[in-house]
């Protein structure tokens, strides 16, 4: 058990550095550079939107996949996650960690192929400069990450829905899950795993302002205040 319990906040610029220096380490410097000039060109022009999806934790579809193993991750696996995911540095991946904001891995062997995040509280949406804030007893799954030598196997698939099975085990009822509007390859993995459409939030940015509409959808009053400028501490 951990004994922090903080919203997922904005990450600091030193956070961003070494964030950054993390995945220079395991994806290489083009990589990092091609993230600059897209975000780049994002925050000068761009008109986008993202798609909320949710589903029952305890109804949803058995995803398997052959030789993986999933698992919370614990302050142990820090330097494994640097190691092959490169998101986070040791220090910025155990400060996230807590009793509200967990992080879930998936293993090929003693490769780690795959981490996706959780919360019950609030986590920081880059693309819309706000938090995420799922309704009381719900959890938000995000920032999810499959190797590209592993993609096209049912990897994220077999992650949510064993996330899906450990909410549902402590009581968890739903789970949101958000994806940019032109990710095909996310939404048919997130539909796989028993998700549907609940809403989409439109936003756009000139010259680094921002932009967010209201969420619209079948589902939007169910998630009335999920997007927010301010996390929700508890």
């Amino acid at each position: 058990m951990y004994l922090l319990a903080v919203p997922d906040e904005r990450p600091t610029p030193m956070d961003v550095a070494s964030k950054l220096w993390a995945r220079r380490r395991a994806r290489g410097t083009r990589e990092v550079l091609d993230l600059g000039v897209g975000r780049t060109r994002e925050i000068l022009s761009s008109k986008k939107r993202l798609l909320f999806f949710v589903r029952e934790a305890a109804d949803g579809p058995e995803v398997k996949a052959e030789g993986l193993m999933f698992r919370e991750a614990t302050p142990a696996d820090a330097h494994v996650y640097v190691r092959d995911i490169g998101t986070d540095s040791v220090r910025t991946f155990r400060e996230r960690l807590s009793d509200n904001t967990r992080c879930f891995l998936v293993f090929q062997g003693d490769q780690c192929v795959h981490a996706t995040w959780m919360t019950t509280l609030a986590a920081w949406v880059r693309e819309l400069q706000r938090y995420f804030r799922p309704p009381e007893g719900d959890a938000y799954v995000y920032e999810s990450f499959t190797r590209a030598d592993a993609r096209g196997h049912g990897v994220y698939p077999f992650a949510l829905a064993s996330i899906a099975a450990w909410l549902d085990a402590r009581g968890i009822k739903r789970i949101w899950v958000g994806v940019e509007g032109e990710n095909n390859a996310s939404m048919k993995a997130i539909t796989k795993a028993g998700f549907s459409a609940a809403f989409e939030v439109r936003y756009a940015r000139r010259w680094g302002r921002i932009t967010v509409e209201e969420p619209v959808g079948e589902l939007a009053s169910d998630c009335w205040d999920c997007i927010s400028t301010r996390p929700r501490h508890r």
